[in-house]
């Protein structure tokens, strides 16, 4: 996690348990943020697993609102604010079984993620699994000088169906 950026990631932490209460299951930080290679209009990319989400992403979005309201009420996000630095955070919402299915967000997690919480140890295995996968795959990234790609399986067939 980049130095800048760790008291707001606690922060948000904090604001995120208190809301989710008994709900949370994962909370893993991830992109720039996570790699060191943030810059300061860089968001704060974070994926959060709790239980008994709205099935939604409107109904997501708005539920969790008042976890954004507090944050930017924060110190930390003050802070960083007036250093020039965005302290955007751009949170996605998984239910347990959502996460389990292997979304193609993971990919990039299965290299990049710092686990800021993780209740017993429920997004480790669903990272390991997937790394398993794409190992399986003979899956590669092809890093670009403006980002990069996933090769999933680079004997594929045209016709062929290919899950991760």
């Amino acid at each position: 996690m980049q130095a800048e950026y760790r008291k707001l990631a606690e922060e948000y932490l904090r604001l995120v348990k208190e809301f989710f209460g008994d709900r949370l299951v994962s909370v893993c930080f991830y992109g720039s943020v996570a790699k060191g290679t943030a810059t300061p209009e860089s968001d704060v990319d974070v994926l959060v697993v709790a239980q008994a989400l709205y099935a939604d992403l409107g109904s997501r979005i708005h539920d969790t609102t008042p976890i954004h309201e507090a944050l930017r009420r924060s110190e930390e996000y003050r802070k960083l604010r007036m250093q020039g630095i965005s302290a955007f955070v751009s949170d996605l919402y998984l239910s347990p079984e959502e996460a389990r299915a292997h979304p193609p967000i993971l990919l990039d997690l299965t290299k990049d993620a710092s686990i800021a919480y993780d209740k017993d140890g429920f997004f480790e295995c669903v990272l390991e699994e997937m790394r398993r996968r794409l190992i399986e795959l003979g899956a590669k990234r092809v890093n670009t000088g403006k980002g990069h790609y996933w090769i999933l399986k680079p004997d594929a067939n045209p016709n062929e169906v290919v899950e991760v």
